[in-house]
């Protein structure tokens, strides 16, 4: 056994112990394993990255996530230790949520179907709001405030995109540009609709079960623009042919839930989506070792989509 599987072993301890060898299926930003507990059920036992996010940042995650489960909301349920807690800490922070056995959205390669699905995210990202609303709430002052000055200030919370190494000093000059731009607009928003947001839904961290969709991992969640959670879940496709069906798609199934105007969501979540675009260049400076042809990926994303969306007025 590696040194992460025995640790993974000795972590459950604290759910009650396994029924057999843990799998690990992911080392990026968390370590997860697949874990059956002496139970049986199925879960995802995760390793939290140390520095990203604390333990009540932590919690307050996961008693949200608990609370979006009670209302019927499609995510994973928290699993609580065998005293009752949602984490376990030992050098890091422990947490164990129900294992959702469906394929990724980012799997799925048809448009129409891309298409189909990206209305019912629509959909699936107003329920996610409506319920935050209504009750299932996220402590603000425990998680990250993802507003303006953290995307178009000095210092982003993923990082300087501007500085990027691979950049020449006229494409840093283009993000500055951007960067200044978006932060004027942003500032222009009139009643901006903010609150609890999920922040990730990339196709990753979407899956469907039988044209069901479910949202998983929260640990990027916190108070935004609720537009920017729509921006995000459509940048992995910002080059794609279908673009502009995709856009209508996602934007059309959320205001068929929530009381908003589709031609402004049209205009604004192309926005978002360069804004994640942006902060992105910035998140795999320190991610990515420098021969990673990532680099030069998120860069020309963000580049080009800063251009066609922040830029074009």
């Amino acid at each position: 056994m590696t040194d992460w599987t025995k640790r993974a072993q000795q972590a459950a301890a604290a759910w009650g112990g396994l029924i057999d060898q843990p799998r690990l299926v992911a080392q990026r930003e968390n370590t997860i394993f697949d874990v059956r507990l002496q139970s049986g059920t199925r879960a995802a036992l995760r390793f939290h990255r140390a520095g990203y996010q604390d333990a009540d940042a932590i919690e307050a995650e996961l008693l949200w996530t608990e609370a979006l489960a009670d209302q019927g909301f499609p995510c994973p349920r928290p699993i609580r230790t065998t005293s009752g807690q949602l984490t376990n800490a030992q050098d890091v922070i422990i947490s164990v949520v129900e294992w959702i056995d469906a394929p990724m959205l980012a799997k799925i390669n048809d448009p129409r179907q891309q298409i189909e699905c990206f209305l019912k995210l629509g959909r699936l990202l107003a329920d996610l709001h409506n319920l935050t609303d209504s009750g299932a709430n996220l402590p603000a002052e425990k998680r990250p405030e993802l507003q303006c000055e953290v995307m178009t200030g000095p210092n982003p919370l993923w990082g300087r995109y501007w500085e990027h190494p691979i950049l020449t000093s006229d494409q840093s000059n283009a993000l500055i540009t951007a960067r200044d731009t978006a932060r004027d607009w942003l500032s222009s928003l009139q009643n901006a609709d903010t609150g609890a947001i999920h922040a990730d839904a990339i196709g990753e961290n979407v899956l469907i079960d039988d044209n069901h969709l479910w949202l998983i991992d929260f640990d990027d969640a916190g108070h935004g623009y609720r537009l920017y959670d729509l921006g995000v879940a459509l940048v992995q496709h910002w080059d794609a042919s279908h673009l502009p069906e995709l856009m209508q798609a996602i934007c059309s199934g959320y205001a068929q839930k929530r009381a908003v105007n589709l031609a402004l969501l049209l205009d604004a979540v192309p926005r978002f989506m360069a804004l994640r675009a942006l902060q992105s260049a910035g998140w795999i400076i320190s991610r990515a070792q420098p021969e990673d042809r990532r680099h030069t990926y998120y860069v020309t994303r963000a580049l080009q989509c800063a251009e066609r969306y922040i830029l074009k007025d």
